[in-house]
């Protein structure tokens, strides 16, 4: 049989959705879904042929998903995970860094891809994936980086000279996002949201925000989070997994990893040397 094993977000409001896989079959035909794009990374356990390509894909590889859909082959049992970028973010990436439009044909839905940088970003992303469940706004972070990826690598447009520059955030605005940010900080946000705020598109508004104060929105984000679960921490009104749940982490483990990849130590280990 071929059934996913996990699903993330795929019911949910984030850009970025993800599933992971292992077949135990031969043949599988798949619908496409021209509103998707669909990008497969080989984890595996076998080769992997589309259509009637001579040429698999192996282990570590990456095969995308026609936008007709396809028919693939297993030589045995292989696992991988499938990402799923919206054509429209891609659509509007592609706005931003060329001012020219994308469609479905202009497109190169490759298989046994090498491309470094997509492979890379792919492989990072399943592994933070299957450590932790990620919040909405990384999700939205991820989708962005891999439409840009795609668009700049894959597409016909890939021999242009992207656009370089996007200008800064006016302070109005900016202040308009902090001020939006401190108020919902222990609400799931999302990258759209923060755009309608500063009034720009989600693309042009993560660039822009970068541009003026150096780090992409999610890493803005979960600074301030941290920055108030030390706070917190400090008290001892609150356990760890109510902590984690007013400062916005999607779990206690995620708020676990992340605190303790920028303190060096656990929540706990916080608390109780600022206690001693």
């Amino acid at each position: 049989m071929i059934a996913p094993d996990r699903i993330v977000a795929v019911h949910e409001n984030s850009t970025l959705k993800a599933s992971f896989w292992r077949s135990t079959v031969e043949e599988s035909v798949q619908i496409g879904d021209p509103d998707f794009i669909s990008i497969a990374l080989n984890l595996g356990g076998g080769r992997v042929w589309r259509n009637s390509e001579r040429v698999p894909t192996e282990a570590g590889e990456i095969a995308m998903q026609p936008f007709e859909g396809a028919s693939w082959r297993f030589d045995r049992g292989v696992s991988f995970v499938h990402l799923y970028v919206p054509f429209a973010l891609a659509g509007s990436v592609c706005e931003s860094l060329f001012e020219r439009e994308l469609t479905l044909a202009q497109l190169r839905m490759s298989s046994a891809t090498k491309d470094q940088d997509l492979v890379r970003t792919v492989s990072s992303i399943q592994a933070q994936l299957a450590c932790f469940t990620p919040t909405t706004l990384l999700l939205d972070s991820w989708a962005l980086l891999l439409a840009e990826i795609l668009v700049c690598r894959l597409s016909s447009h890939a021999e242009r000279r992207p656009r370089s520059s996007f200008g800064k955030l006016a302070d109005r605005r900016l202040a308009r996002v902090a001020d939006y940010i401190e108020a919902n900080i222990e609400n799931d946000l999302d990258l759209a949201s923060l755009a309608d705020v500063a009034a720009t598109s989600p693309s042009h508004f993560a660039r822009r925000f970068k541009q003026t104060l150096g780090v992409n929105p999610h890493a803005y984000v979960l600074s301030r989070r941290l920055s108030r679960a030390e706070l917190m921490l400090v008290s001892r009104d609150k356990s760890i997994s109510q902590i984690a749940a007013a400062c916005g982490f999607s779990s206690q483990s995620h708020f676990t990893t992340a605190f303790q990849s920028k303190a060096g130590v656990t929540p706990g280990a916080y608390r109780r040397d600022r206690q001693s």
